[in-house]
């Protein structure tokens, strides 16, 4: 009964010691900060990792179950699958066709569609409103239920063909709806998006190693009054134990504050759908609901972190002496500086001069070397500058500036410590941004084709022997399209490639060829933007023989080794609208007619990198948010143990106006310094990793990245501000 009196006791002065000074007042709140934090980067990784669940059970659900051709008797509906895009996305959409009155519907469906129609996701809908979606399937017939998709923003579609459009033999028998050794589980929005390992680890190094390091700087944050009970404990004989309870009975309100807010910013999410910022993500509130048990030990996991840590990591009691400020004593390689030039140097040109095989492992050792010696030169500077705001405020009369630049030049270590983390996340966040995004060769090259003939020309797949669709698919062009076939030989390497073109006179001469027909059109300088693009992407090569004649498109019929496609152009050569081609090949053509620009297989691959560059950006965001708390969170804890000394300069000075100069200037303004730092020195590692001209990472990372951190900065800036003038209106002149 005593030693639980006893424990009860000692956690009580710990609790009480928390909120008996500004310091303590400061480790209390950085301890419920950090716990609330940890707690959320371990609940993102819950909620993620059930987010991804959740697509495989609802994939999984409206998978269909194969039967194979000797079982088409038992089948109770035909499907089959393909892609389409909006605004150069790319989405799946399923044929279907019931052969039974009592078919089983897939998951989302309340009814089948009747032949003609169309279910289409209200993301779907949504996003291609502008390109007139409603129609392109055939008639709307509704939209797909949330148990139908993988998440609530998926965009996906099913379609029932019109019955003269019904291929049967190009669907697959299925029996029910509902995955199977022999089903399909990774269709829709799974098969464009990373696996979790890899959005795992970007989770976890942007969000949960910053938490973590704000959990070490705030256990490690001290303050006088815990030192003299801790010194008091020592002259009593309390042993071990008796401190790590008293150190538990600090943390347990904080941290379970913490908690509280955490459990506050989560509980939406168990409630409704929650929509994420620049991202084209929502939570879906049954994956959140799924990961309740993994929250709760989220929150379990991180007060025992936090428990944990605060009694490892508590600081070392200092020894009372005098108060008059000193310097640190701090030592440092002083040839290690000057090596940073020669790392940036060497991964910007280093790489460029270097072998295919060997240029990126160039690059990779000389953003290491920058991210190494970076620290050294961040501190070099630090107290470099700090003498130079020491004399400008000497100058001007600002005691702010003056004592700030002498702290700074006689503290670089802090500061230093503070820049160098805010300019390696942004390298970092800018690294991962560009490794991310960087495009390959043949998007690229896309991209190119795109910029120079836009959409003048559009290839429609496949080709129609039914003479009929043809007619009725060239009826519906509009009035500024020509139809053209393209008669291409299958590439052999011989060099006899042939590109034989065929259609109308006024199509042909749209594009730079003559109607004449037999010969050789023209040379390969001479030739039409559109025709150059059409033989880069066909195959064939820029040197390949293009013949045109003027004839009819429809009835053609391969030969061996030949290939049919049919070419849209603009007559007047300015873009043609693709959605309506759509539209029109899929009316007329067949149930998987589609129209496409030129490498736009490659445009959609391209939209995904930077589908994923957003989210790069939003947790490069955070990442730089939580380094600036976490780091900064030492510095202010610094800055207050300043505080206290420098508590008298508030009556030298005639106010505490100079507490705020001296938090702008060692709180506020390093950080716009890295801020700006951190993105020209990432501007210049990236510059050298570009493909067909084109550099992965956007101006605008940069500027989300400071802005996010400076933000953080203002936050500590303010609140260093006020603490340390509470500090000096307790202040009271006593003898030595």
């Amino acid at each position: 009964m005593k030693r639980r009196s006893l424990v009860l006791q000692l956690l009580q002065a710990g609790r009480k010691t928390m909120l008996s000074a500004e310091g303590g007042r400061l480790r209390f709140w950085g301890i419920g900060l950090a716990t609330c934090l940890l707690a959320l980067a371990l609940s993102g990784l819950a909620l993620a990792h059930a987010t991804y669940e959740g697509r495989e059970i609802r994939g999984a659900a409206r998978a269909p179950q194969m039967l194979s051709e000797s079982q088409r008797s038992e089948a109770v509906a035909l499907w089959s699958w393909g892609t389409d895009d909006v605004d150069g996305r790319q989405h799946a959409v399923v044929y279907i066709e019931p052969l039974t009155s009592d078919a089983p519907l897939p998951p989302g469906l309340t009814r089948w569609p009747e032949p003609g129609e169309a279910v289409l996701s209200p993301a779907l809908l949504k996003a291609g409103e502008r390109e007139g979606i409603r129609t392109r399937y055939g008639t709307l017939a509704g939209t797909i239920g949330v148990e139908g998709l993988e998440a609530p923003e998926e965009r996906f579609a099913y379609i029932r063909p019109r019955a003269k459009l019904l291929d049967k033999q190009d669907m697959h028998p299925v029996a029910a709806f509902g995955l199977r050794r022999d089903g399909i589980a990774s269709l829709g929005e799974s098969m464009s998006i990373s696996d979790f390992s890899v959005f795992g680890a970007g989770l976890a190094g942007f969000t949960l190693l910053p938490a973590a390091g704000l959990v070490v700087a705030a256990v490690r944050i001290g303050s006088a009054a815990r030192e003299k009970r801790l010194a008091l404990f020592e002259a009593l004989g309390a042993g071990m134990g008796s401190r790590m309870v008293f150190t538990v009975g600090e943390v347990v309100v904080p941290a379970l504050l913490g908690l509280a807010g955490a459990a506050v910013v989560i509980s939406p999410s168990l409630v409704t759908d929650i929509p994420f910022p620049w991202v084209d993500f929502t939570l879906s509130v049954q994956d959140a609901r799924r990961a309740v048990p993994w929250l709760a030990a989220a929150g379990v996991a991180a007060f025992v972190v936090l428990a944990m840590a605060a009694v490892l990591l508590h600081p070392r009691r200092l020894a009372v002496g005098s108060t008059r400020p000193a310097s640190r004593v701090q030592r440092q390689r002083p040839w290690l500086p000057w090596l940073f030039p020669f790392a940036m140097l060497f991964a910007v040109r280093g790489s460029e001069l270097a072998g295919d095989d060997l240029r990126l492992p160039v690059y990779a050792l000389g953003v290491a070397g920058v991210l190494a010696t970076l620290p050294s030169v961040v501190a070099a500077l630090t107290g470099w500058s700090g003498g130079q705001v020491a004399r400008v405020g000497g100058k001007l009369g600002r005691p702010g500036m003056l004592v700030a630049g002498r702290r700074m030049a006689a503290q670089t270590r802090v500061t230093a410590r503070f820049v160098a983390a805010v300019i390696v996340m942004i390298g970092l966040a800018a690294q991962a941004q560009l490794w991310t995004g960087l495009l390959g060769e043949s998007a690229a090259n896309a991209m190119t084709t795109r910029d120079r003939i836009g959409t003048s020309l559009v290839t429609i797949s496949p080709y129609s022997e039914v003479r009929e669709r043809i007619r009725e698919f060239t009826a519906a062009l509009p009035s500024d399209a020509g139809l053209l076939l393209a008669r291409q030989t299958t590439p052999s390497g011989n060099g006899d490639e042939t590109l034989a073109i065929t259609g109308s006179c006024a199509a042909l001469k749209s594009i730079g060829l003559s109607c004449a027909g037999g010969g050789p059109a023209m040379d390969g300088k001479s030739r039409d933007a559109r025709i150059a693009e059409l033989l880069r992407w066909t195959g064939g090569g820029t040197d390949s023989q293009v013949v045109a004649q003027e004839g009819r498109v429809d009835g053609a019929k391969p030969m061996a080794g030949e290939s049919l496609t049919l070419l849209a152009v603009s007559l007047s050569g300015d873009d043609m609208s693709v959605p309506r081609l759509k539209e029109a090949a899929r009316a007329h053509l067949g149930m998987r007619a589609s129209a496409e620009p030129l490498g736009n297989s490659w445009l959609m691959g391209a939209t995904d990198l930077a589908a994923s560059g957003a989210w790069v950006r939003l947790l490069g965001l955070i990442g730089a948010c939580l380094t600036v708390l976490a780091i900064g969170f030492t510095a202010l804890a610094e800055f207050l143990r300043f505080g206290r000394e420098a508590a008298p300069l508030s009556v030298l000075a005639g106010g505490n106006g100079i507490f705020g100069s001296i938090a702008a200037w060692t709180l506020l303004a390093p950080t716009l310094v890295a801020a700006v730092l951190g993105s020209v020195i990432s501007l210049w590692l990236t510059a050298p990793i570009t493909v067909g001209g084109r550099q992965p990472v956007p101006d605008s990372l940069y500027l989300v990245l400071a802005a996010g951190a400076s933000m953080s900065a203002v936050l500590l800036c303010l609140w260093g501000w006020r603490s340390t003038t509470r500090l000096s209106a307790s202040w009271r002149p006593v003898g030595d």
